[in-house]
């Protein structure tokens, strides 16, 4: 019995430099993730073409605490929603098609010139055009409202 308390004295002095040793490690892991997090934002800031001024500062990455993206960020889908919600009436196609990019396809219904995209988890929607080439109407996959 004598043996046993020493034993369970040394276990309770280590249980919280174990702990520690534990935070520090989830601490680095943390970090090493915010900063992956910063790279990739930055990779997909010069991917999408954004300019210095409008991307995340690349000095300064987000501190480990933060539990949002920064206020600078944009999600693809937020992106995607307004770039349509800029399709207005009488836009040109070259207009549209700087905003949107490629169509998925392109069609003739009824007569009438259209431009069909398909967003994977999204949707889908289209822009139909007039026949000298502007926008007569879209349907966007967030909703109908211009």
């Amino acid at each position: 019995m004598r043996l046993t308390l020493p034993v369970l004295v040394s276990l309770a002095l280590a249980a919280p430099v174990a702990q520690a040793a534990g935070d520090a490690k989830l601490e680095q892991q943390v970090k090493a993730l915010t900063e992956q997090v910063h790279a990739l934002q930055q990779r997909v800031d010069r991917l999408e073409g954004r300019t210095a001024s409008s991307a995340s500062p690349a000095a300064t990455p987000a501190p480990a605490s933060a539990a949002a993206p920064s206020a600078g960020y944009v999600t693809p889908e937020a992106a995607l929603k307004g770039s349509w919600a800029r399709i207005k009436p009488d836009m040109a196609e070259a207009d549209v098609a700087a905003l949107l990019g490629a169509p998925s396809k392109k069609f003739v219904l009824d007569g009438r010139r259209g431009w069909y995209y398909y967003y994977p988890g999204t949707g889908a929607g289209s822009v139909f055009f007039t026949d000298d080439g502007r926008v007569s109407s879209r349907q966007s996959p967030f909703g109908m409202g211009w």
